[in-house]
């Protein structure tokens, strides 16, 4: 993931703070009732636990990041999900606890990073392509077209096209999934900041309509660019001192500034001339999620995971999921009735899949394993999550389980 060119040292820091089916690959199912006792729950008007979201494409409308569900004709509202067509998903049969895990095969690259997940493919930005894994079990492959633009790192997909950022240089790219297509497009170059030569792309990216929105490091600031590649340089939307987590739905886009603590947003058409916070946050926000006029969050730090309704009153408190410095939450995805989230370390030195109900705090484990969990997609009837050890150059590992059926 090339991190230490590219992630701030405080990142890194602070990403580092039963018995069951696969245990070949070291993966336990979770516990029914299974969380941190160190979980609070929180309430407050405004807050975006009442109200029942769809999942979709990254993020974070759709979800994120995150990730971290299904985006719809106009497109996701955040990075990571799934997105595209109608998938057949049989009843799960599984219980909490219960479900196997089984890791996907074949060679995957290195450095897993981005992941959506489309009608037939899961997608992930893997080292220095888009890797294409078929849901009917076939071969891993590199996506044709992918290959060759340098590191690639976080994911949208709307309308039938993937984009992607790449690492080091902050620009966006574009493919066709659906009709598909081997000829990407460039969609828009970031312009350096004055006196500077490089652009570092460590933030996420969403989409929404016929737009492609994207944090990057260096500057660190919020662009923008028509999906179709009819731009030629981005449009700055706004600045920041740290901007990771990027979420947008018809009238606003949303961005995390970590070492601020907050969530901001500004209108869209017009583009706002002044940034509102939209809510102040437990922890140091990194992946957003949209879904259904809800924002999803989860934060470093103190493992929280947060949520608040966009028709929300700025000044009204977050709904707080979680809280758990033990377990520091990487990556989210949302559907009808559930937050589920990556840990990437907990205080045993593992890596979990969480999950609580939209608006509650009933946290429970679904899986165990390896440390290092990240990415977080979801579709009707699965669980994908990858592994990435943040501080190494390992081979990606991507593993999927079926939703419980409880």
């Amino acid at each position: 993931m090339h991190s230490k060119i590219a992630l701030p040292c405080a990142l890194l820091a602070l990403a580092a703070t039963g018995t069951g089916c696969n245990l070949i690959f070291g993966i336990e199912p979770g516990t029914e009732g299974a969380s941190s006792a160190s979980s609070t729950t929180t309430t407050g008007s405004g807050d975006g636990g009442s109200s029942q979201t769809t999942s979709g494409t990254g993020g974070d409308g759709g979800d994120g990041t995150g990730g971290d569900g299904t985006g719809g004709d106009d497109g996701d509202g955040g990075d990571g999900g799934s997105a595209g067509g109608t998938p057949q998903c049989p009843p799960s049969n599984c219980a909490v606890g219960e479900c196997p895990v089984t890791q996907i095969p074949g060679e995957l690259g290195s450095n897993a990073k981005g992941m959506v997940v489309t009608r037939d493919l899961v997608l992930m930005a893997s080292n220095q392509a888009i890797v294409a894994i078929p849901k009917d079990g076939g071969a891993a492959r590199t996506l044709p077209g992918t290959l060759g633009f340098g590191d690639t790192a976080w994911v949208t997909y709307s309308g039938g096209q993937l984009s992607w950022t790449n690492w080091g240089n902050g620009d966006v790219l574009g493919i066709s999934i659906d009709p598909p297509s081997s000829s990407p497009i460039q969609i828009a170059k970031v312009p350096p900041p004055e006196g500077e030569h490089v652009v570092t792309g460590f933030g996420r990216i969403a989409s929404f309509g016929d737009s492609v929105y994207w944090a990057t490091q260096t500057p660190s600031a919020v662009w923008r660019a028509k999906a179709d590649g009819s731009q030629a340089l981005a449009e700055q939307v706004a600045s920041g001192e740290q901007v990771i987590g990027v979420a947008v739905d018809a009238t606003h886009v949303y961005w995390s500034e970590y070492f601020a603590r907050q969530i901001l947003r500004k209108t869209k058409d017009p583009l706002g001339e002044t940034a509102e916070v939209f809510a102040e946050t437990n922890g140091y926000p990194s992946a957003l999620v949209l879904a259904n006029g809800v924002v999803h969050w989860v934060t470093d730090g103190t493992g929280a995971v947060q949520s608040k309704a966009t028709s929300a009153a700025p000044s009204a408190p977050p709904f707080t999921t979680t809280v758990d410095a033990q377990a520091i939450a990487k990556s989210l995805a949302v559907d009808d009735e559930f937050v589920y989230w990556t840990v990437y370390m907990n205080s045993e030195g593992k890596g979990e899949v969480r999950r609580a109900h939209l608006g509650m705090g009933d946290t429970v484990t679904l899986a165990t394993g390896q440390p290092y969990f990240f990415e977080i997609a979801v579709d009707c009837g699965s669980i994908y999550w990858n592994v990435n050890n943040l501080e190494a150059e390992e081979e990606a590992v991507v593993f999927q389980m079926p939703k419980p059926s409880n």
